[in-house]
């Protein structure tokens, strides 16, 4: 027997007892309280039945499917322009609080999106129309590619139609309706002229002048003229006029620039015509003026490998400036300038010209290649007090007029012939103290081998030997120094020491063996004005000098110094255009510099949202004294973002046209709404809903209970 069938046994047997018990009330001589009882054991019985049986109710219910639309709003700036009484973003709001999309929101199911670089999915009221982008085209294919597969029926697009995309229209696979943001005009279009690109001097030094590049873009404009202006605090420091030939034409201007002192400048580019746009209109970019340092002069005979890795090692150096020559095969001496200024090609070795350096640095040139007053000259200037450092190779030491060109302030004997081979390396015991190489280089033992030596007969009465090279089993000088006069002179009897480049076993310095040796012996060969005596300082970068808005900005800190960093952290404050100061923690880190030296130091970014110069400052303290540094970033509106033009309504219409749907004008919400497609995949199915479980009828039970009880305790009943 089934459970059902046992709760319809129970409520019968209820019924049958409740039946029973009326015969007892028919001999009751009160036939008033015998009918009232008998009508409320009735209820109560017929209750507990109903329970019993769980009685059910069946019906038909129908489920509808709404439609997916996607609303696709643009998050642009651009969505700030038009009417100042009734701007597009605010046309677009208006959209979204109409009837008519109050109603499309009950006839299908709206999702909400922002455009600007990218899809992003949205909540309409905290849209902020600040992007610097406008991806429409992409946008409408990515929401296109994603919900179209998943049965959506169309999409709204609220847009001034603006793209910066430079592709073209795409080809949907669902209708789109265009809602209209501004009323089309119709007008000649307005010539324009955007700013694409700034390019400020990579190492600008103190006192040198050097020139700032920008390329410029026009429309409209056949052959007109512009100003473009360079301004920094409040003064125009240059200008150039550029000319547009064509439609479309791309223009460089060069703007010199000459900052007089150290430090971080805040400069501005400005197009003063009413073309410009927005990024034409104020360009502003920083930069960080370098302290002359130390002025070394380098004169290569050849391109070689030494050479190379030479002039890459001394501009690592942030405290020199690198003057560097190289000789032709006909004689003449050509510039690097390596970031400093223009490159020229006049080698000035005149005793005023000599004053001004602390070093010079001779690879292996012939003694052909000057005259004798040049030698003269160079002789002069490290008697005097100047630094002088001379690289090996089968040219200078090697030849017989070497002496008669530097012989008589050289550490060694010339000539020192030069040969081919392999040759080992290892540091003397006065090497080991002495500054040029000294305890950074006490754990080296096996350098790379050197593939070429000069061999001196001896050394200079007040020489001293660093380093000696081992030729035929024997210890011969590799690395000299003496003090001539009031100057100093090294000699590296080698063309190959660019061979430590690669790390030496052993080897734990931040910088390579090679970097550090030259490094540490420009110290010696020329002590530095700026003081690295001192503990140390912080050096503050950024990897641009100037942003675009709604990049991330990042930002470097480099301890410069004897030793690690002193600190496991930076703390860095930023304050934005708008004066608001905020804290950001700096982080350790690795990457490569510009030069392809590996740093180890601190980062951290920032989100350059506000147009404007940044100023930032690193502070950490360093053996009780608080170490700080200054830097600024500029900020700069994205010539991606078309400002100030009128909405380009033929692009919209097209979109509308190829993909089915329809370009709706302001006021026209309910033509609108009659083209949306309807709730379809209407459904039916049966529903059963239990009648019984429920409080009411266990309350009345109760009541029914209760009620007898009363009358028969009013009545006197047991």
């Amino acid at each position: 027997m089934t459970t059902h069938g046992i709760y319809g046994l129970l409520a019968l047997a209820v019924l049958a007892i409740t039946a029973w018990t009326f015969a007892a009330l028919r001999r009751d001589p009160d036939r008033r309280r015998a009918l009232a009882l008998a009508s409320v054991r009735s209820g109560s019985a017929i209750l507990l039945a109903w329970v019993l049986l769980q009685p059910q109710c069946r019906h038909r219910e129908a489920n509808i499917t709404r439609p997916i639309i996607g609303v696709l709003i643009d998050s642009s700036q651009s969505m700030n322009d038009g009417p100042a009484a009734n701007p597009r973003r605010q046309v677009a709001q208006q959209w979204l609080d109409s009837n008519a999309m109050r109603q499309a929101r009950e006839i299908c199911d709206l999702r909400y999106f922002s455009i600007d670089r990218g899809l992003t999915e949205s909540v309409p009221d905290e849209i902020q129309f600040k992007g610097t982008q406008s991806r429409i085209n992409t946008s409408l294919a990515d929401w296109s590619g994603r919900w179209g597969l998943e049965g959506a029926a169309g999409v709204i697009l609220l847009s001034d139609g603006l793209d910066t995309d430079g592709t073209p229209p795409v080809k949907l696979n669902l209708p789109c309706w265009v809602l209209e943001v501004e009323t089309p005009v119709t007008a000649t279009p307005a010539a324009r002229v955007t700013l694409w690109q700034v390019e400020p001097p990579r190492r600008p030094v103190a006192g040198t002048e050097t020139r700032v590049r920008a390329v410029l873009q026009g429309w409209g404009l056949d052959g007109k003229e512009i100003p473009l202006e360079l301004w920094c605090e409040g003064l125009k420091l240059a200008e150039q006029r550029v000319r547009f030939i064509r439609h479309g034409d791309v223009v460089e201007a060069w703007l010199p620039l000459k900052p007089e002192r150290p430090g971080s400048y805040a400069y501005e580019l400005r197009v003063t015509d009413p073309a410009a746009d927005a990024s034409a209109k104020s360009q502003p970019f920083v930069i960080t003026v370098r302290q002359e340092g130390r002025s070394v002069l380098l004169l290569s005979n050849t391109l070689g490998f030494e050479g190379k890795f030479l002039r890459r090692a001394l501009t690592t150096d942030r405290n020199v400036r690198l003057d560097s020559y190289a000789r032709w095969q006909d004689g003449r001496w050509a510039s690097f300038a390596d970031g400093t200024g223009t490159p020229h090609n006049t080698l000035d070795l005149s005793a005023s010209t000599l004053a001004s350096r602390a070093a010079i640095i001779l690879a292996d040139v012939s003694p052909e290649a000057l005259n004798p007053a040049q030698w003269q000259a160079i002789n002069d200037y490290t008697e005097k007090g100047g630094g002088l450092a001379v690289l090996g190779g089968p040219n200078l030491l090697g030849s017989p007029l070497s002496t008669a060109a530097l012989g008589r302030i050289l550490p060694v004997p010339t000539p020192a012939p030069h040969r081919d081979g392999r040759f080992g390396v290892k540091l003397t015991d006065a090497g080991l103290r002495h500054p040029v190489f000294g305890p950074l280089f006490e754990t080296v033992r096996n350098f790379p081998a050197l593939q070429g030596a000069n061999s001196a007969t001896g050394v200079a009465n007040n020489a001293q030997v660093l380093m000696e090279a081992i030729a035929d089993g024997q210890a011969r000088p590799l690395v000299v120094v003496k003090q001539q006069s009031a100057g100093r002179v090294a000699v590296v009897l080698s063309d190959t020491l660019w061979r430590w480049r690669v790390a030496a076993p052993g080897w734990t310095g931040r910088l390579s063996a090679y970097d550090t040796f030259w490094c540490q012996l420009l110290d010696w060969l020329a002590p530095d004005q700026e003081g690295l005596q001192s503990a140390g300082r912080i050096e503050l970068t950024t990897e641009q000098p100037f942003y675009r808005q709604g990049d991330k900005a990042l930002v470097q800190a480099e301890w410069i110094g004897k030793g690690a960093a002193p600190f496991q952290a930076l703390n860095l404050s930023i304050k934005d255009p708008s004066g608001i100061s905020k804290l950001l923690v700096l982080q350790p880190a690795l990457w490569n510099n510009p030069d392809g030296r590996r740093v180890k130091g601190f980062r951290g970014e920032i989100l350059a949202d506000n147009t404007g110069v940044y100023e930032l400052e690193a502070n950490a303290t360093c053996q009780g004294t608080e170490v700080r540094a200054q830097t600024r970033i500029a900020v700069a509106s994205s010539p991606e973002e078309r400002r100030d033009e009128m909405p380009d309504t033929p692009f919209l219409r097209s979109i509308a046209q190829q993909s089915g749907g329809a370009y709706v004008a302001r006021g026209e919400g309910n033509q609108w709404l009659k083209q949306l497609p309807k709730p379809q995949h209407l459904t039916e199915r049966e529903q059963v809903s239990d009648i019984w479980n429920h409080p009411l009828p266990v309350l009345l039970l109760l009541g029914f209970l209760c009620a007898e009880w009363w009358l028969r305790r009013r009545r006197g009943l047991a």
